[in-house]
């Protein structure tokens, strides 16, 4: 068991955490959720022991071993990747060393007690290698790296051919080997594509220790956490249930505790009115002042005070745009030998909404970067389409803000068009005022930042918006009301996202980017990844990429398949479109007052039309399939 007791720490005039008690054992896969700047990072780095409380204190047991993933680069840039992942097998490696040592002392002439005392010390040592459970460590760090999207070409090449991204997979994976008893992770997905998501979603089901994480993806956490601990204003709130039951759970709570709230307040208020009434009256006098007694003692309910603070958005639109927004043709993008883009082929219309999806290092930044011409193409033509306004955010551009100004400069910086007070009003709907508008960038946390780069963006109306990775800083309630400026956007949209549940609905086209190439898929991210009835990404490329390599022959042109699959794709569409239509009605036949209803009989005629429908679709998408030889 560990526990923490009465944990409370004190900014200023800030309280962050009012005396924070909860305990967690061994097989707790907590979910630590609540607003940015609620306490949630400074409460790991209390537990990791990195910072120490006001009052209060953290009781773990002895030789307890914490694992939190710092957010730093390691010092030799130069060792190779594979060497740098092993270091979290040191320990092991040291055990194994003696161990030898001794092994190798038992060829020796030793006296007899030289001998017991050498078995003893290698029976000690033994006993503790087998409690690390690992045989081949360099096979096991492979595993994990491959795992979080390493290819076997890179394992022996330096950190220095990183990014910053990639080399804190490294120490993710370093982190992963060690074992920790409790193993702390404080949004370890920023890092992360889709794929490597999913990989490390069932690493964390399956580890054998507690976990306790920091995520604002919901789908991480609904698929990893079995216990959620929210802080608001200070205190905690402690849910033993999953993600998405606790979600269910919070409303339900607050609509009880409101309804009881709201009892006690008309009870008490008919009691004073009592009481009032009765001590007009000499002969009740001694029964109003018993009930006033009663009143006082009554333990009074209190509504739990919540952050409602929220962020206020929504993007300009420039007007209308042309109907092609972006068309490439045979693209090419190369970094010296490096080819990153292939011939790739890519049309965006006018209202369109897409999402760019693949692991990192893909191209999606790259062709995002190509559109809005901050970079050019190597080869193939490139064009943007005819009275486009671009609004661009990069996954770095709060990193790109200048450090030394306040929030206030600079909004300056980037709308010199508008007077102090519009720059104000901007900065207020991004949930800085009055006097936080002079806090200087360099201050700020992501989550600010984030909320300074939007803001930033917004003060130029855009007719294409290209968002690439705009979640990575934001709490679920800000992502929540971002997402819903984005649906209501009336341009033309692009959005690098690997977060699964922030791109759900949200587009009607997603691009996929792999081996140098784009693969279209007519539909979102839930679409896609139903579609291919594959949990992993990289699994079914890797499939799919089997079975192309054995089509040795095909009459087909490249544009001929092109158009088929698009076709393919459309119809696949459309089917899924028509099941759903038919099992809505199919459900509601359930219930026998359905054949009474006066929409009984067109939703009948409905059915029937959409059953021949489907008929003629399933058809049509044999053809194709049969066309394309899948």
């Amino acid at each position: 068991m560990f526990y923490l007791q009465n944990i409370a720490l004190k900014y200023g005039d800030r309280h962050l955490l009012r005396d924070v008690s909860f305990m967690f054992q061994h097989k707790d896969r907590i979910g630590l959720v609540g607003r940015n700047g609620a306490g949630k990072t400074t409460l790991l780095k209390i537990i990791a022991q990195d910072i120490f409380p006001d009052s209060g204190q953290v009781q773990l047991p002895k030789n307890t071993q914490i694992g939190f993933l710092k957010q730093f680069l390691p010092e030799d840039q130069q060792t190779p990747i594979l060497k740098e992942v092993c270091k979290a097998f040191s320990e092991y490696y040291d055990l194994k060393a003696k161990a030898e040592s001794l092994e190798d002392r038992l060829g020796e002439e030793l006296t007899e007690e030289e001998m017991t005392q050498v078995l003893e010390e290698l029976d000690k040592l033994n006993l503790r290698l087998s409690n690390f459970d690992v045989n081949n460590p360099e096979a096991e760090a492979a595993r994990v790296l491959k795992g979080l999207g390493f290819k076997d070409i890179q394992l022996d090449q330096p950190l220095n051919t990183l990014s910053g991204g990639w080399v804190m997979r490294v120490e993710l994976a370093k982190l992963l080997l060690s074992k920790p008893d409790i193993l702390l992770l404080d949004e370890p997905t920023n890092h992360l594509d889709i794929e490597a998501i999913i990989w490390f979603e069932d690493y964390i089901k399956s580890y054998p220790a507690c976990t306790i994480l920091i995520s604002h993806d919901e789908t991480f956490l609904a698929n990893t956490t079995n216990r959620i601990i929210e802080i608001e204003l200070g205190n905690i709130q402690d849910y033993k249930m999953t993600y998405d039951k606790y979600q269910i759970e919070k409303a339900n709570r607050k609509a009880i505790r409101t309804s009881e709230y709201q009892n006690q307040q008309r009870l008490i208020k008919e009691r004073e009115r009592t009481i009032t009434r009765f001590k007009a009256k000499a002969t009740k006098t001694k029964m109003a002042q018993s009930m006033e007694k009663q009143l006082a003692k009554m333990e009074r309910i209190e509504l739990v005070e919540e952050d409602t603070s929220a962020m206020r958005l929504s993007f300009p639109y420039a007007g209308r745009e042309g109907k092609i927004v972006y068309k490439a043709t045979d693209l090419i993008k190369k970094y010296d030998e490096l080819t990153v883009l292939d011939k790739v082929d890519i049309q965006i219309e006018r209202g369109e909404k897409v999402a760019f999806i693949g692991q990192n290092g893909q191209g999606k930044t790259t062709l995002s970067k190509i559109i809005a011409g901050m970079t050019p193409a190597t080869g193939g033509q490139s064009d943007i389409g005819h009275n486009v306004n671009l609004s661009i955010y990069l996954q770095d551009q709060s990193d790109s803000l200048e450090r030394s100004r306040t929030i206030l400069e600079t909004a300056e910086y980037h709308g010199a068009h508008y007077t102090n007070t519009e720059l104000r009003s901007i900065l207020g709907a991004f949930m800085f005022s009055g006097e936080d508008v002079e806090k200087k960038v360099s201050v700020l946390s992501g989550g600010e930042k984030a909320r300074v780069a939007l803001a930033c963006m917004i003060m130029q109306p855009s007719n294409l918006l290209i968002l690439d990775e705009p979640t990575n800083h934001l709490d679920v309630v800000s992502k929540s009301i971002l997402k819903d400026a984005v649906r209501k956007y009336e341009g033309t949209l692009v959005i690098v996202s690997h977060d699964r549940a922030f791109l759900k609905g949200l587009t009607e086209k997603t691009y996929e980017f792999v081996d140098k190439q784009i693969v279209e898929h007519l539909g979102d991210i839930e679409y896609v990844l139903k579609k291919r009835n594959h949990d992993n990404l990289r699994d079914y490329a890797v499939t799919k990429n089997q079975e192309q390599k054995t089509v040795t022959e095909t009459k087909l042109s490249f544009e001929e398949r092109k158009k088929l699959n698009r076709a393919l794709n459309y119809a696949e569409r459309d089917i899924d479109k028509l099941e759903k239509k038919i099992d809505a009605i199919e459900q509601e036949m359930i219930d026998p007052e359905f054949f009474k209803s006066p929409e009984g009989t067109e939703k009948m005629k409905a059915l029937t039309k959409f059953k021949s429908e489907l008929e003629t679709k399933l058809s049509e998408w044999e053809t194709l399939a049969e066309q394309l030889g899948e």
